[in-house]
């Protein structure tokens, strides 16, 4: 029998096979997304990392800010919304009210209303509402200071919930 002696010195290398054996831990893909995943939302929908950003800037927020309010006059000062927030859109009240139930809204010392009626700015104020708060748009800057005076006759408790983009 004849041994071919460059086949039995020099055997077939195989390209990282023992790398790849003592690596495949690490080089795991548990818990890794396959190739070609987008890795972004919106990417499904075929939106570009740019316009899925655009997309989640313009999302509407609204932030909460319950309230108890005893017969008289009661101040909500220095609310507080995030600092990119860029358009105020409008509010709600969520208690109903009674009839005499009145508010003053100012944002950066700029009144916006008024003595505007409570009872109207909520939600069953006997109008068929068309949108999930009254609009009073106004710009923010990322520093602005928001703050409510109410006057009320019997007292309200609830939550005014404020919608901005």
């Amino acid at each position: 029998m004849r041994i071919n002696k460059r086949v039995w010195m020099n055997p077939p290398r195989r390209t990282g096979s023992i790398k790849n054996i003592i690596h495949a831990q690490r080089n795991s893909t548990v818990g890794k997304s396959a190739v070609g995943t987008p890795q972004y939302p919106g990417a499904a929908s075929g939106l570009t990392q740019s316009q899925s950003r655009q997309l989640i800037r313009e999302q509407p927020r609204v932030t909460g800010i319950p309230f108890v309010a005893s017969a008289g006059s009661f101040t909500i000062n220095n609310i507080e919304i995030p600092g990119d927030a860029t358009l105020f859109l409008g509010l709600m009240f969520t208690p109903t009210g009674n009839a005499m139930d009145t508010f003053t809204m100012a944002i950066n010392n700029n009144k916006i209303i008024d003595n505007g009626s409570v009872k109207l700015h909520s939600p069953d104020n006997s109008q068929s509402i068309k949108s999930q708060y009254f609009p009073y748009m106004q710009p923010l800057t990322g520093k602005d200071v928001l703050a409510f005076q109410l006057q009320t006759t019997s007292g309200l408790t609830g939550v005014l919930q404020l919608h901005y983009i």
